[in-house]
Parts: C-alpha cells; structure tokens; sequence
C-alpha cells in the first residue's frame, strides 16, 4: 500500500503545477482571495478569527460535501488535533476526542447545535446518525476549553454545528447515491425567501448493510428552520427536527477471531434503536446603542433501545430536555477603547428514566434521574489598541442533580448539588489582517454524568465521585500571507484534577490520580491559484498520568501522532480531492499501567471526485481506497475474556456514487 501511496504524491506533484500554470494562462480570471473569517464559537456572537485568543476551524458546506462523510464525526477526521474512533463502523457509537482524554473523550468536548448543548447527561454519547450532514452550513471547532461560555464538558474543545437557512428565491436540490456494502442514501430540501420570510426544509434517508456482519443500519430524518424579520430590529426564528435509527450492533473480535475473519460477529442478536425530536423558538432583538438580546426556547425528547442479547442486558431510555438561554451583547467605548461585553445564562432540566430487564421488553430494574442546570456568564473583550484583544470571562455553574435507581428490590437514591467556576484570560495581536499570535490560560470543569455515579449492575450510588477540574495553559499563532496561505500553530498544557475512569476490579467509576494532557497542533492551507489548494496538518499529544501507582504512564487509546495531507483541485466544474491520513500507535483502553503491546498504527487515503452540469452533478466518493486493516478501538482485557486483546475492526474499501440536482 505505501508504495501506492508513494505514486499517487509523485504523480500530484507533476499534476499541481500544470493546474497552479493552467490558472496563469486563463488571464480573464480574478486572483485568489481570502476573506476575512468571521465566527461564532469563540465568543457566542459574530467576530473575526484574528481577534480571538484561541484556535477556532472552520468546516464549510463545500468541504463538508467534498468529505464525502455520513457524519460529523468523519468530517472532523481530517483535523490535525482531533481523533475519532467508531465501535461498529457504520457511523453508530462514534466517539471525538480534543485533548487526549481516551475512553472518556466523548465526555470531554461540548456539541452544541446552532448554540444549543446537546451532550447527554448518561455515558450514552452523542447520536451522531440523527445529526444530518447534508443540513450543516458549516462546522466550527474550538480547539482547547471553551468552559466559560459553554460550561459542562468543554473541557477539551466545542464543536458548534451551524445548520442551513432558507436562501432568496425558491430553490431545491437533492441527492441520490448507491455504494458498495449495500449502501443506499437520498436526500431532498427546499429553499424558499422572500422579503422578510426565508424557510429551509428538508429530509434524508440512508440504508448500508455495513462491512462486517449484524451492522446493518437504517435512519432517516426531517428538519426545517424558519426565519422572520419582523422589522430591522426584530427577528424570530423556529427550528425543528425529528430523526430515527436502528441498527445492528457486532461486538468486538478476539485477536484470533480477528485473524481468521474480521468481517465475523459473534454477537447474533445486538442491536439498538434511536429516536431523537426537537423544537426551537427564538428572537433577536437589536436595541440600538443598547446592545443585543438573544432569546431562545427548545425542548427535546429522546428515546432509545438497547438490546444486548449477548450481555442479557435490555434497556430502555425516555429522556426529555427544556432549555432557555438568554444572552445581552453591548458593544462600546471603555475609557476610549473599543469594548464588547457578553452577558448571559443558560438554564436546561432533563428528566431521564431507564428501565433494564434480561431480554426484551424486560422492565426489572428502573433508573430515575434529573438534572437541572443554571449557569450564568460574563465575557468582556477589550481594545487595548485596535490590534490588540483582552478577552477576559467567568461562568458559574449550578448543577442540581438527583439520583434514583430500584435494582434487584432495593432502592437508592442521593442527591448532588455543588457549584463549579470557570475562567480565562487572553491576549490576541492581529500583526496583519486575518493573522494574530495569541496566548491564554483558564479553568475548566466536567460534572459527572448519571450513570458514572449509578450502577447500572447493582443500583449503587458512589456519592463520593467529584467533578473534574483543570488549569491549562494556550498559545498560538495564526498566519495568513498574501490571501494565499493561512497556517496555525497551536501548543497547550493541561492539568486534570479526579479525571474519572471505570474501574474494572471495582465495578464503578472512580477519580483517577492527576493527569496532564499537552501537545500541539499544526494546520495550513495553501492556495497557489484558483483551481489548485494544498492543505494538511498534524497533532502531536502526551496525555499521561502524573501521580499514584501510574505515574509517567500513558493514557489509553491516545496516539502521541495523528496528522494528514491533501489536495484540492476546483477547475471547469470538475472538483476532485485526494487525501492521505494517519493515526500513530497507542495503548489498548484499559491498559492504565501500559504493560501490554500497543495497538497497530495505520495510514488510508480518501478520493473524491465530482462534476458539475448546468443543473446535474455526478460525484464518486472512495474511503481507505487501498484496503488498510485497522481498528479505531480495541481494549485489554486481563481476566482474558472474550480474550486479552479485543479489537473493532474498521472497513476496508468503501465507495459511493451519485447524482446531485439543483434548481
């Protein structure tokens, strides 16, 4: 496979400069240009990259197509400091790790939809199948805590999905598509705008009987948003969307079942079912010299089913979540200098009830859980001169929480209730447009989640489990030259105070000793000519104990390197993308002490080729074009059952193709 890898970079470098020279030639085109980046993450309002003291991405919907990806998670795959790993391989129980936190990584980095959290309050994870790509207008990243405007579980980055609007005029596309494995998808929205009313609808169906047996999966989903400006001062909106997924779950493979058949379960009755609704009001109000009111109303409600035949495990879950956020926005003079202050809160409660039998339908053992959460935040940035930033913030957050769990006829329950504080304080300089160098330091935190304090084996309650903290440390530079290339460098540290972790000789979860997490980043984007881009990027990660029986030794799961390469090429509607990742070693989950072997590193290459025909596109997507045998998960087992090694093993080859249609 290297020695393929090693012709197609060959044959792209004679290829680049007949594309950057073809651009030359053509003298009636227009010079690249890079506009000035404007985000959102960063601050919770609209601000040009440069004048933010952190590392913000930015995904856009032409990237997002070009991926060819079936889920966030994928999309997020390229970035130098982030790491995916999926347990099944067809897009279920995918999990984005930001910082080097291993089996808990989910647990670490805050997803939030058009600014609404939508982490879970169990270990269930993020249901990243009933989030439709084909919905996202772009994706941004924040790399490092965003604790202070997001709270719970930023510990180690925010991912902000920012979903379509309705677009001038009356338009339509749609999508159809067929891959190998069985892979079906289509996909349909319309647009429709005119004067103060723009709508967005849409829906999407996906069916692939996966790469290895009993992962077969189906989903499906609707969403819509509706926008009205009631005058230039006065805007609503309403969004919603409902989903559904079910899908088969293989389990993990032996070595030596691996070895003789990695497409082979032996789980013959796992699956799951999710299901997953949502309603949201909202209205900005522009108040002149008085600033900006942000209102926003959602409520959500959550069902799935887990049915672990091979564990006698059935379990059913009904979650509903109420959310209000309110966020106050005054830009103005301080002492003379420029000055934006962000004021706000958010308040969610989320009712959760699980019910655990040993087959179907069982109802045995009953979970009932709430939590209610009301934060408050202040973040002020101030023009020390105008290319220079202070950006100083503070959040409290107030978790209510209570716990119940029947088990086996014995009933307990407990209650938690203890505030935590973040903070952070930055400088950005912006030395030349759309550049900066930056540095920063803050406080984070992470609450555990209901079923880290609960047994689900014996109902148990560990009230004596604490919320994580941590202090980190941040600095970077963003460098953009000419509008033609933009690198960032980025390098932190952080120090974890009780990380919490599963102890397999214990039986629940406990605060580990303290940990640190540091690395550094590295992304650019080079673009020689019109039709030509080169990007890449690489991230470099020591996560590790640092005190108690494990000190010095690595955190599970967590590669020291990750980096990828690519090429863009945009030229008389031809669009074509080539790709080359890697993932370095790393231990197996579980192995704390790091006495066993470590798990293989691998490398794959992705393709994306598409042409576009007055209203026609046509489009053909390949993942891990040369066969790589890899796993994203694998974990140590030392009672050696199923066996000592167990690994998940990922798709070799993977294609798709279709058509797209716009009106």
């Amino acid at each position: 496979m290297k020695k393929w890898l090693l012709v197609l970079f060959v044959c792209l470098a004679f290829i680049s400069p007949g594309l950057a020279g073809a651009d030359e030639e053509m003298g009636g085109e227009e010079p690249v240009t890079m506009m000035e980046e404007v985000v959102v993450t960063g601050t919770r309002f609209e601000q040009v990259v440069e004048k933010i003291p952190a590392h913000v991405t930015v995904i856009t919907e032409d990237q997002i197509e070009a991926s060819g990806a079936r889920s966030v998670p994928d999309i997020l795959r390229s970035l130098g400091g982030v790491l995916v790993r999926d347990l099944n391989g067809n897009g279920n129980n995918q999990i984005v790790d930001m910082g080097g936190f291993g089996e808990t990584a989910d647990r670490h980095v805050a997803v939030v939809i058009n600014g609404r959290r939508i982490n879970p309050i169990d270990q269930s994870g993020i249901r990243w199948t009933l989030i439709p790509v084909e919905n996202i207008e772009r994706i941004e990243v924040l790399h490092g805590a965003g604790s202070v405007l997001y709270g719970d579980n930023a510990m180690g980055g925010v991912i902000n999905i920012i979903t379509k609007e309705g677009k001038e005029g009356f338009q339509f596309n749609s999508e159809l598509g067929y891959g190998n494995l069985h892979t079906r998808r289509g996909y349909a929205a319309v647009d429709f705008g005119r004067g103060p009313l723009s709508v967005h609808l849409g829906g999407v169906r996906f069916e692939t009987d996966g790469y290895r047996e009993r992962s077969e999966t189906e989903r499906s989903g609707g969403f819509g948003k509706v926008r009205l400006d009631l005058n230039e001062n006065v805007s609503l909106f309403f969004e919603g969307s409902a989903g559904n997924a079910d899908f088969e779950l293989p389990g993990s493979l032996t070595e030596t079942q691996r070895d003789a058949d990695r497409r082979q379960s032996v789980n013959p009755a796992d699956e799951g079912e999710d299901s997953d609704s949502f309603v949201g009001l909202g209205t900005e109000l522009d108040l002149g010299r008085f600033g900006l009111l942000n209102l926003h109303l959602s409520h959500r409600t959550e069902k799935r089913d887990s049915d672990m035949a091979s564990w006698f495990s059935f379990m059913m879950f009904d979650v509903e979540t109420n959310g209000l956020a309110a966020q106050y926005i005054l830009e103005s003079d301080l002492v003379g200098h420029g000055n934006r202050l962000t004021l706000g809160f958010d308040y969610y409660n989320t009712e959760y009830e699980a019910f655990q039998g040993a087959f179907k339908g069982a109802t045995t053992n009953r979970f009932a859980h709430e939590k209610r959460t009301l934060s408050y935040y202040a973040q002020d940035e101030f023009n020390i001169l105008d290319s220079l930033i202070l950006n100083i913030g503070v959040r409290y957050e107030d978790p209510d929480i209570d716990l119940g769990a029947l088990v086996g006829g014995v009933t307990n329950s407990s209650g938690y209730d203890d505030g935590e504080t973040a903070w952070n304080v930055g400088l950005a300089y912006s030395f030349m447009p759309g550049s900066k160098v930056y540095a920063r330091v803050y406080r984070s935190f992470r609450y555990p989640v209901v079923d880290e304090y609960t047994s689900i084996f014996t109902g148990a309650i560990n009230s004596n489990l604490k919320q994580e903290t941590a202090t980190g440390y941040e600095a970077g530079v963003r460098l953009s030259v000419f509008s033609k290339l933009v690198l960032n460098l980025r390098c932190y540290t952080m120090n974890v105070k009780d990380e919490i972790s599963w102890n397999p000789v214990t039986f629940q979860n406990e605060n580990l000793d303290e940990t640190r997490h540091r690395g550094g980043e590295m992304d650019f984007r080079f673009q020689p000519a019109k039709y030509l881009a080169l990007y890449g990027g690489a991230g470099y990660t020591d996560a590790e104990f640092t005190n108690g029986a494990n000190d010095g030794k690595q955190i599970p799961l967590v590669p020291e390197w990750k980096g990828h390469a690519g090429l863009e090429v945009n030229y008389l509607g031809f669009r074509g993308r080539l790709q080359y990742n890697y993932v370095g070693e790393r231990f197996f989950g579980m192995d704390y002490s790091n006495s066993q072997k470590k798990m293989d590193d691998y490398h794959t290459v992705d393709l994306y080729l598409a042409y576009r025909y007055k209203f026609m596109e046509f489009f053909f997507n390949a993942n891990n074009l040369f066969d790589e045998k890899y796993s994203d998960f694998a974990f140590y087992n030392s009672w050696g059952w199923p066996g000592f090694f167990n690994y998940y093993p990922m798709p070799e080859a993977v294609y798709f193709g279709g058509v797209r249609i716009y009106f």
